[in-house]
């Protein structure tokens, strides 16, 4: 199996190909890189395709969820996976959790990134049922509080439902994913980890309008969650990218934006 490890956790990651033109690819919450997998048709004779499996997911290990992930901490795993697999500059994949990680290792990496796919990135603007790995301290109370008594949360949520104050397909999204204590559990803990991990968007920005590489947008016009509006402050300030909005839901983002690209390419 594949592995970066450190005093921190281990980093699990497959790959397909053994091109010298290297993708890093990586998944939302609840996901792993299987869920990914589906860009393995776009992959050309000369490109490797890496899929990530971020902690907390997949084969993935994160050792101790007192310490929290730093951006230093990331940094060093992707250096890590650089000199282990030979490479120097990549490509950057992402979906929802994923493309939030996408956006802070070119915040950190940004000389090597030679382009960025983005679907539905958290990170930037989305709903506050839907950042789970970017709440605030103050949630600390809240979370354990769901995990160890969610009768109360999930009857509030199907009250602000019922009143029309918040939209069914995030009840539904929440629901799917913290309908079993373990689920419930996992989102604790993904939460504790990754809480303190924010984006630098003003850098960000600044990089990608300074190097100039492809950046592709794509969101999915029915998705409640990650939406044009919430991202067209960020994206707006960068001339080269590509926003494509493609009619699906935030679920089917992945297959959709596969199929668009395969026919761009054919």
């Amino acid at each position: 199996m594949n592995f970066i490890e450190s005093p921190y956790g281990k980093l699990h990651y497959s790959i397909d190909g053994e091109g010298t033109e290297t993708f890093l690819i990586l998944h939302g919450f609840g996901q792993s890189s299987v869920d990914m997998k589906a860009f393995s048709l776009l992959r050309k004779p000369q490109q490797r395709f890496i899929f990530l499996n971020n902690f907390y997911h997949g084969k993935s290990r994160w050792f101790d969820s007192q310490k929290p992930l730093s951006k230093t901490i990331w940094k060093a795993f992707i250096n890590k996976l650089q000199e282990k697999e030979s490479f120097q500059k990549f490509h950057l994949i992402g979906y929802s959790m994923g493309g939030k990680f996408a956006l802070l290792t070119f915040e950190l990496l940004d000389r090597q990134v030679q382009s960025l796919t983005l679907l539905a990135p958290d990170g930037i603007k989305t709903g506050l049922w839907y950042s789970i790995s970017s709440y605030p301290g103050s949630f600390h109370g809240f979370f354990k509080g769901v995990v160890f008594r969610p009768q109360l949360f999930f009857g509030l949520m199907n009250g602000l439902n019922s009143a029309g104050l918040l939209e069914s397909s995030i009840v539904k999204f929440v629901q799917t994913q913290m309908e079993t204590r373990s689920q419930r559990a996992h989102v604790y803990f993904t939460w504790k980890v990754f809480g303190g991990i924010h984006l630098h968007l003003g850098k960000i920005i600044r990089q990608a309008r300074s190097s100039q590489i492809p950046v592709n947008l794509f969101l999915g016009e029915f998705d409640k969650m990650v939406t044009h509006e919430n991202l067209n402050r960020f994206s707006s300030k960068i001339p080269q990218i590509r926003e494509i909005i493609l009619p699906v839901g935030h679920g089917q983002l992945i297959e959709k934006t596969v199929d668009y690209l395969e026919k761009e390419f054919a």
